[in-house]
């Protein structure tokens, strides 16, 4: 089977669902490896990678929390449409 994927740039892409063991559907998150899904995002989990990657990185990620939060919306906006 064959998802659109949006990675935030507002093209969508194709990327096959086949390695998340999870249902996907319209606004969901995904992470998406060599145009495979591979597993799917609660917000919650996006946020603890969020700070996951500022623990290890010791440095300031407001722009990657930019990205991140305009990823919930999008994903927010597109389940409101469904």
């Amino acid at each position: 089977m064959i998802a659109k994927v949006d990675f935030g740039d507002g093209i969508p892409r194709k990327a096959a669902i086949g390695v998340t063991e999870e249902k996907v559907g319209k606004g969901d998150i995904v992470i998406v490896h060599a145009g495979v899904i591979v597993s799917k995002l609660t917000p919650e989990s996006l946020w603890e990678q969020l700070r996951f990657f500022e623990e290890i990185l010791g440095e300031d990620v407001r722009e990657l929390a930019t990205l991140y939060d305009n990823i919930l919306k999008l994903s927010q906006s597109i389940k409101a449409r469904s």
